[in-house]
């Protein structure tokens, strides 16, 4: 889809200021803009971002991929603007909507997402009018276009361990532009073989660092590179990312790295499974807050269809242990939490996902839509009447008869905000939970958030309060 934006005089200035900062730098950025929510009701799209020229009228002066955000206000929507590449040479925006065929005037709007016809004629005008331009298109509608990889099993593992990599971020507070970012496998994704790891399929970027499975070792199990790495600014977390990264290496040699930077801290994940996408089970995410010294484990569970889906917890065979290891980690944080660390709405780490599987993966930074509940809310609800309206009074969960559940957003804002996880909890504890999780059949994502610094809301709720 085709899209018009049509910029104020100051936000023409804010992209403008964008660009010299992370552009001259080869850096990408993100643009916001609030618009009216009927000016773009759905979707991903090529936009046309126009500025007036000295004489106030409208030129096409840069090309981006633009995706709705969320509602600001009623019926505003913030418009998230990333891709942004400036023309060389603007165009007027009138001459491109003057040369639209007559039988598709009726159908252009000045500002705005356009229809499929007159969208397809728009960027085939620019095109003519400005060829050098088509490398930037192409660029952008290749990361609006999704990847459909149909009922394949190794593809829905990679759409797990892409799920839990961008809620890792979230949880951190991150953004992470670079995980919207990444090329599908070359192949055929075939069920009878390990699939590729999401994060192998991250492009590089001057944000983040990566060692793939393919290095080599050395005597502790960490790459060699690793040895050849400046420490990070403090020498304890250097210690502890290599540590990391070495509990692994002795469980798998199937292990994808990458370290983000963000607000003055490190957000460190990795992806990896020992098993063919036939074999595997699920996804577990485990987040570490070495900071706060406190974790949340994510554990997936998928539901039966695409859309309007359930999830029979009777009719799982690996529940019932799964579970039992969830009550053995809760009761272990409760028994080493001594009073003295911070507060939590809920101070255990076993959280439970229930989601679709996916058949699409876009190229943007959207998660997998999906009920997150405490293990004690699970069970609690387990024994709830008003999922017992499967066949024959199974019991079913699914969004048309759970009463209550976190979503992406608020999951992720909790456990960013400290308000849920683990307190008080030794790195005994996350090695011991990596190496356990680790022997089952299932893809793993474990995460670890290095700093002191804040996250962004709760630095701006100080600066209001500094007011």
């Amino acid at each position: 889809m085709v899209a018009i934006i049509k910029c104020e005089g100051f936000e023409y200035g804010d992209v403008r200021t964008l660009e010299e900062i992370y552009r001259s730098r080869r850096l990408e950025y993100e643009w916001t803009l609030i618009r009216k929510e009927e000016l773009f009701p759905k979707g991903r799209h090529l936009a046309l971002i126009a500025a007036q020229d000295d004489y106030g009228r409208y030129e096409v002066k840069y090309v981006g991929k633009c995706v709705r955000g969320r509602t600001a206000a009623d019926s505003v929507k913030q418009l998230r603007v990333s891709h942004v590449r400036r023309l060389q040479h603007p165009v007027p925006l009138s001459e491109l909507l003057d040369a639209v065929p007559r039988h598709l005037q009726r159908h252009l709007v000045a500002e705005g997402q356009q229809t499929k016809t007159a969208g397809s004629e728009l960027r085939r005008l620019l095109l003519e009018h400005r060829p050098e331009v088509r490398d930037a298109v192409d660029e952008i509608e290749g990361a609006i276009s999704s990847w459909d990889f149909g009922p394949s099993r190794a593809g829905q593992a990679v759409s797990l361990q892409r799920d839990g990599t961008l809620i890792s971020a979230r949880m951190a507070g991150f953004r992470a532009l670079d995980l919207a970012e990444w090329d599908p496998p070359a192949e055929e994704l075939y069920d009878d073989r390990m699939p590729p790891l999401f994060l192998d399929l991250v492009a590089e970027s001057s944000s983040s660092g990566s060692q793939g499975q393919s290095e080599p070792q050395d005597q502790t199990g960490r790459p060699e590179t690793m040895a050849a790495q400046p420490a990070l600014e403090d020498h304890l977390i250097a210690h502890d990312t290599h540590t990391m990264r070495g509990w692994l290496s002795e469980a798998t040699d199937h292990v994808a790295w990458r370290e983000f930077r963000e607000h003055g801290r490190t957000l460190l994940v990795g992806n990896a499974n020992r098993a063919t996408a036939e074999r595997l089970l699920g996804c577990d995410v485990i987040f570490y807050n070495v900071s706060r010294n406190s974790m949340v484990l994510v554990q997936y569970k998928k539901l039966d269809a695409e859309k309007g889906g359930f999830y029979y917890p009777n009719s799982d065979g690996n529940l019932a242990k799964e579970l039992r290891r969830m009550r053995a980690l809760d009761r272990y944080a409760a028994s080493v939490a001594d009073g003295s660390g911070e507060q939590r709405l809920d101070a255990n780490p076993s959280w439970i996902k229930l989601c679709h599987p996916r058949s699409v993966l876009p190229h943007t930074s959207e998660m997998i839509y999906g009920m997150y509940f405490s293990r004690r809310q699970f069970e609690s609800l387990r024994q709830d009447a008003r999922l017992k309206d499967g066949r024959q009074g199974a019991v079913r969960f699914g969004y048309k008869n759970v009463p209550g559940y976190l979503d992406n957003t608020l999951f992720t804002r909790l456990v960013e905000t400290g308000q849920i996880g683990t307190t008080g909890i030794s790195s005994d504890l996350v090695r011991q939970q990596v190496f356990r999780t680790f022997r089952g059949q299932r893809d793993l994502v474990i995460a670890a958030l290095y700093g002191d610094e804040p996250p962004q809301a709760e630095r701006n709720a100080r600066r209001r309060m500094s007011k």
